[in-house]
């Protein structure tokens, strides 16, 4: 059924692509007209019924093809040196032969039509960013390319490696991560995205021709050479090289190399004796996960004038790096990564002797864009800042501690044991449980043939996956054979998971922008697929011991569902595929790691629903976190690009956080520390305590202060055109120093590190000093529930609900928390109308950069840069939330919940960064 109706939407998709061309609005109504009309035809032409389930089938597929939106790459250029300005232009710069058979090969793996597109477009700005290859003479550009976790970097740098072998460069060299297996991933990537044949020796035989795979079904006639294989030892060999056919003059050649300094010195060795006009050859690196292993971590010593002393060898792989770039006389060096701190941090002046220029990305920096769908950290956890963006309700808390299975600290040699038996927590036996029902679910919609992964990533020792691998597949195999032999207990608690936790996500995921292709099923229809699917389930291991790669490719015609346990190495650049359930116990503190162990990121079409993360509290409100600080970041590229800047002009800094390390300290080596403030940022109180006693302290603080306060105006009419009454009570002119008593004398749980009444009490009255944050505007937002007293007046609490209430996991806190307290136009309540107007169309400019639709309400980073204007006014908005509804213990008072809206402010000077090397030289 699968490939009619691919071959039905392939049809459709024709016709659909000229109509959008032409201008013509392309939604749901449009594509099923199309498809109705042409199936008769199709039918007739091949023979085939077609279904009105295969219709449908095919309208969803083209819906997620057409109506996926995605924003253009933010491109931030060095334009000094003697580069030409216009080199990639006119017809050079149209997808010659190699990228035309690669975008045709995209869309015929239905890739969203502007997905196709923006990688048509943003491959091309990256490749006049670079080099024209035919330019005679010696040059060396260094460039970064940014994308999030699982968003498709790797088909960027394959379309930016085609359109090079177009435009002339002839040798590519891979660098692939830093473990056979993620090389060998990388190798069969590009055997079918820029090959076109396939390099595993056990698929050739000898005198016929190679394997026609991917691309090379589109044009077999270009030729590429290629010195590694789709082997697990397939990586570069001096040995197999010098038998190879290295012809770099006449045609491209591509290495797909291991990060592994012993390889890349045999690398270095052979070039060195290749000849003269081969090393002449225009060379293109791309370094995959640029930020790991390839940084220099040692550190270089100074000269008297505070310059580097050249006289310096830098760490191996590093070294070996910068030595293969001074093997050539034309080289342009593009690392690739989704988590660039590391790369940011580096000097941007270091240089040693026989080793040229640290890999400092000073002739470029492209933030890539992905599609409106994707499944990424700021999607699935929300952000800090933003009050509509509280992410999709995936994550199930559990307790790493109170199981006490693995704790965050042992060593090699500890036994997994829970509650002193060899057996699996019961966290980790409700995540098998989801992916069992996650696999029969996805079944029962008719993705019987999709791979279907679950992570299990609780350790970096390989003994102890072993111990896990054991522990897991002995549950696995006694619940399916539980499900095969009809056991009502298991059955029925199979249902349960899914009455009271996959129907009700399915609710919630449907209207948003991941609900697109999703197909409700019912427990009845699940029921009918669990047992064949759950015993299609394998479990293995993937780690430095893993004597095979995890092959997903024999398994294309009938999918492959398995469990894999694993560390480092589904840590950084292996893909699971159809990946839905995570479990994740905490191991690491560090930015850059845990995004990178996010392998749940991606794309979940059709499926986003029935996927699930089992983590602890803390590391949903570190991920969180980390969302924040990766918009904070874009938001600066932003700004770079805006104002013309170039990489070596645009100094950049990182949010410090109180628990985690933003990378390896030796990777931050030439940062400083710089105190920023509260400035220009909305704090927003998401943790709160759940007993009685507190909250009633924190209402009585409340009630004494809104009295103090007087009459206030109730009802306020909201800035902007629409002139809506805003539901609460609005006083304005207040003191900034009641206000900062007032927030002293609430209580906040220590968890709540960004809102915490003492360091936001001492910042007003820091500021104060300098004449700002001395009028403050109080809003008391109100609502439709529980009715209380509050400042003596009687008044309706505003609803929010704990997070995952409904999963029952609140017994063991001691905390209320919630998404955000804050509603997305209370923070504009105390603005001008022009104001208002400002902060809007500052708003949708932006939006507009990321191919997001308009919007009405400006986001809450400008609404404070227009309050900033006037920097001695601050904004406090109090949320009475129903104690009722909040699950808290009984009580007739409500819960506080207060957001805290500064303006900016060029005077503040509080909040802690790590700014890199361009960025101090910006002080001096």
């Amino acid at each position: 059924m699968a490939d009619l109706v691919e071959d039905l939407a392939f049809r459709a998709r024709r016709i659909l692509k000229r109509q959008k061309e032409a201008g013509i609005v392309i939604d749901r109504d449009a594509i099923a007209k199309i498809v109705e009309l042409d199936a008769p035809i199709f039918s007739l032409t091949t023979g085939q019924t077609i279904t009105l389930e295969q219709i449908e089938a095919a309208t969803r597929l083209l819906l997620t093809i057409f109506v996926t939106e995605q924003g253009p790459a933010l491109i931030l250029r060095n334009t000094e040196g003697a580069r030409p300005a216009q080199w990639y232009v006119g017809d050079r710069r149209k997808p010659g032969p190699f990228m035309q058979r690669y975008l045709e090969k995209l869309q015929e793996a239905s890739w969203p039509q502007d997905s196709i597109d923006q990688l048509e477009e943003s491959t091309a700005r990256i490749l006049e960013s670079m080099e024209n290859p035919e330019r005679p003479g010696s040059w060396d550009w260094r460039g970064l390319v940014v994308g999030d976790v699982q968003s498709g970097k790797t088909a960027s740098y394959a379309g930016v490696v085609n359109r090079a072998a177009d435009a002339g460069y002839r040798i590519i060299i891979i660098l692939a991560g830093m473990h056979n297996i993620l090389r060998l991933q990388t190798q069969k990537r590009f055997d079918s995205d820029f090959l076109g044949y396939d390099t595993n020796p056990k698929n050739i035989v000898p005198g016929k021709p190679m394997p026609v795979i991917g691309v090379g079904e589109f044009n077999t006639l270009l030729s590429v050479d290629s010195v590694t294989n789709a082997s697990l030892k397939g990586d570069f060999s001096q040995v197999i090289a010098e038998k190879a056919n290295f012809s770099p003059v006449s045609q491209p050649c591509v290495l797909v190399v291991k990060k592994n300094a012993k390889v890349l010195e045999n690398l270095n060795n052979w070039i060195a004796r290749r000849s003269a006009a081969s090393r002449a050859a225009a060379a293109l690196i791309i370094d995959d996960e640029a930020d790991q292993a390839s940084v220099d971590t040692k550190d270089q010593p100074l000269l008297e004038d505070g310059t580097f002393d050249e006289d310096y060898e830098p760490k191996r792989v590093n070294g070996e790096i910068r030595k293969l770039l001074m093997k050539f006389d034309r080289r342009v060096y593009v690392g690739y990564t989704a988590t660039p701190f590391a790369n940011i941090f580096i000097h941007d002046d270091r240089r040693a002797d026989g080793f040229g220029d640290d890999l400092f990305p000073a002739a470029f920096i492209v933030q890539l864009t992905p599609p409106d769908d994707y499944f990424g950290p700021s999607g699935v956890f929300g952000t800090n800042d933003e009050a509509d963006n509280t992410g999709i309700p995936l994550a199930r808390p559990l307790e790493q501690t109170e199981e006490n299975w693995i704790p965050e600290k042992h060593d090699k040699s500890y036994k997994p044991r829970f509650d002193g038996q060899d057996v699996i927590p019961p966290s980790l036996e409700d995540a098998i449980d989801a992916f069992l029902l996650s696999c029969a679910a996805r079944a029962a919609r008719g993705q019987e043939r999709e791979h279907k992964s679950m992570l299990v990533h609780v350790s970096r020792y390989v003994d102890v996956h072993n111990e896990v691998h054991r522990q897991v597949e002995k549950y696995l195999r006694e619940t399916c054979s539980m499900i095969s032999n009809g056991d009502r207990q298991t059955l029925e608690r199979l249902q349960t998971v899914w009455e009271t936790d996959f129907q009700q996500t399915t609710k919630e995921v449907l209207p948003t922008v991941f609900g697109r292709n999703i197909v409700p099923v019912t427990w009845q229809q699940v029921l009918e697929t669990l047992a064949d699917s759950s015993d299609k389930i394998e479990v293995m291991t993937a780690n430095g011991k893993s004597k095979s790669d995890i092959d997903y490719d024999s398994f294309k015609d009938s999918g492959r569902s398995l469990i894999a346990i694993g560390g480092d190495k589904l840590s950084r650049g292996l893909t699971l595929e159809g990946l839905s359930v995570s479990y994740f116990l905490r191991i690491s503190r560090q930015y850059d790691s845990l995004l990178q162990m996010g392998r749940w990121f991606g794309y979940r079409r059709g499926f986003a629903d029935l996927c699930r993360l089992y983590t602890t509290d803390d590391m949903e409100d570190w991920f969180r976190y980390m969302a924040t600080v990766q918009k904070e970041l874009r938001a600066q590229f932003y700004e770079m690009s805006v104002t013309k800047a170039t990489p070596k002009q645009f100094g950049l800094k990182v949010e410090v956080h109180e628990i985690l390390e933003i990378t390896s300290r030796d990777k931050q080596r030439h940062t400083a520390l710089r105190s920023s403030s509260y400035a220009g940022e909305g704090k927003v109180q998401t943790v709160m305590f759940r007993d009685k006693a507190t909250i009633e302290h924190n209402a009585n603080v409340t009630d004494d202060f809104i009295r103090s306060l007087g009459h206030g105006t109730d009802n306020p009419t909201r800035p902007g055109p629409e002139r809506n009454k805003a539901m609460g009570t609005f006083w304005s002119g207040i003191p900034g120093r009641q206000v900062a008593e007032y927030l002293r004398g609430l209580a906040f749980p220590p968890e709540s590190i960004q809102v915490n009444g003492s360091k936001l009490a001492t910042y007003i009255t820091d500021q104060l000093g300098l004449n700002e944050l001395t009028d403050w505007s109080i809003f008391l937002a109100t609502g439709r529930e529980k009715a209380v007293t509050i400042g003596g007046v009687t008044r309706n609490c505003i609803l929010r609900t704990p997070r995952s209430d409904e999963y029952g996991v609140l017994a063991s806190t001691e905390r209320f928390i919630i998404g955000t307290a804050l509603s997305p136009l209370d923070q504009a309540i105390d603005l001008t109308d022009a104001e208002f107007a400002g902060a809007l169309t500052i708003t949708n400019a932006e939006r507009a950069t990321r191919r997001k639709p308009a919007t009405d309400v400006p986001s809450g980073e400008y609404i404070r840069k227009a309050r900033g204007a006037r920097p001695q006014n601050g904004l406090l908005i109090i949320y009475p939330i129903d104690p009722d509804k909040a699950l808290v213990e009984q009580t007739d008072r409500p819960v506080i919940g207060v957001v805290v809206s500064f303006p900016n402010s060029d005077l503040a000077d509080d909040r802690v960064y790590r700014i890199n090397s361009v960025a101090q030289k910006e002080e001096q």
